[in-house]
């Protein structure tokens, strides 16, 4: 039930957020691949050729261009964790990530999200860095690394920090 909620809430922000002053934005879209490197939980470091922590994500996402260059980005990031000590041969999990991003000059950007992930019941927020480089015509591919902040998803669980590369294609 908390699944269905958590995606019904996404799409209406999806939707309100995508008829906001439609005269003024521009919309873009990006692809990508994100490993996550290591993380750290209560002194605990975890890397991720360890198979217990192992993970891969495909993002995907829409921005909207807001006042001045700052841009709404809603992100959904499919992760996929395989388990290879376990009888399940993997599990997916959905990451809804929406954000802002505050472009700092010579194709950086500092970017904020929010993060809700479905499966494994976490919550958090993502900080990020990104540089871009041009490819064509509207066309970019970009470097970013990201921070994620997570809690959950029990409640002695604690704060796990993590850090991951993400690349990818803007457009």
């Amino acid at each position: 039930m908390r699944n269905k909620i958590g995606f019904l809430s996404a799409i209406i922000l999806f939707l309100i957020c995508a008829n906001i002053s439609q005269a003024q934005r521009n919309a873009g879209y990006h692809i990508g691949v994100v490993q996550p490197v290591l993380a750290i939980n209560r002194g605990d470091v975890r890397y991720f050729y360890q198979n217990d922590f192992y993970a891969i994500g495909f993002p995907m996402g829409i921005n909207f261009k807001l006042a001045g260059e700052v841009k709404f980005d809603f992100e959904f990031v499919p992760l996929l964790k395989p388990n290879v000590d376990l009888d399940k041969p993997y599990e997916v999990h959905l990451l809804y990530h929406p954000g802002f991003l505050f472009p700092i000059g010579n194709g950086l950007t500092f970017g904020f999200r929010l993060a809700f992930e479905t499966g494994q019941g976490q919550f958090g927020f993502t900080p990020l860095l990104n540089k871009a480089f041009e490819i064509g015509n509207d066309a970019v591919f970009f470097i970013e690394l990201v921070a994620p902040g997570r809690f959950g998803p029990n409640k002695n669980s604690g704060y796990t920090q993590v850090f991951g590369l993400h690349v990818g294609f803007g457009f």
